[in-house]
């Protein structure tokens, strides 16, 4: 892995940013097509209409088998480098919700985890994403984490480092589980 080009990368982008069409290669045009005002990306080439889709985010809320911690991990990377959040990442396309949260936890902490359900949803049209949470359990406590995290902790409810979270969304979702277990 070219650790370098892993901590430059960014996958903020606009539809202007995209010049030519994935299918033949000539340059698209940004043009109303339907609705004023929003236009999209067309190939008058090969007539492909190229639609911006919103980035599918999954995230896991990870509790221990009692009940009384809660996973955070410690981001090495922007946005929010060196504060705390849960694991989570991006949903391929294809890929099944479940699956992608699966191996985001394990590759992001080392845990295998029980998905028990959904319990949050959230969207931010600037950012281009749409945020699915679930509750998760784990088996264990013993965290590894890889380049994307600093280090990993279950922390109980009154341990949690408030002032330290790196997302609105994160410090949401704890208040919320800290009236229900803390």
């Amino acid at each position: 892995m070219n650790k370098e080009l892993y901590f430059k990368y960014q996958w903020r982008y606009k539809k202007e940013d995209l010049k030519f069409c994935p299918r033949c290669g000539n340059r698209f045009s940004l043009e109303d097509l339907h609705i004023p005002n929003q236009p999209q990306l067309l190939c008058h080439h090969c007539q492909f209409v190229f639609y911006l889709d919103p980035k599918l985010v999954v995230v896991a809320v990870v509790l221990n088998k009692e009940r009384n911690k809660v996973l955070l991990l410690q981001r090495n990377e922007e946005p929010g480098k060196g504060l705390w959040a849960f694991p989570g990442g991006h949903v391929e396309r294809g890929q099944d919700l479940f699956e992608a949260l699966g191996n985001e936890v394990k590759e992001e902490t080392g845990l295998t985890v029980k998905i028990d359900g959904i319990i949050n949803t959230c969207s931010s049209a600037e950012e281009g994403l749409v945020q699915l949470t679930y509750e998760a359990i784990a088996y264990h406590e013993e965290v590894i984490v890889n380049i994307e995290s600093k280090k990993g902790y279950f922390f109980r409810f009154d341990e949690i480092p408030w002032n330290q979270l790196a997302f609105p969304s994160t410090e949401k979702l704890l208040r919320l589980y800290t009236e229900k277990y803390g």
